[in-house]
């Protein structure tokens, strides 16, 4: 199944959490970083409770720190 990973196609095998895509990416366990299912914020909490369903749209935001 295809979905939208930052405004990127990204085909996954179904059935699918947000943690497992997250593991996938290897951003489960990065620090600063927020993660949002069709522009609504999910929290960390709920990762593995937020399955996946084709053409969903992830949108990952990294903090970065500057000066």
């Amino acid at each position: 199944m295809i979905i939208w990973v930052n405004q990127q196609p990204q085909e996954v095998v179904p059935p699918i959490s947000l943690l497992q895509l997250m593991q996938q990416l290897n951003k489960a366990e990065q620090k600063g970083i927020a993660v949002a299912l069709h522009q609504k914020v999910i929290p960390k909490e709920r990762w593995d409770r937020t399955n996946l369903k084709e053409e969903d749209k992830i949108t990952i935001i990294t903090a970065t720190q500057g000066g």
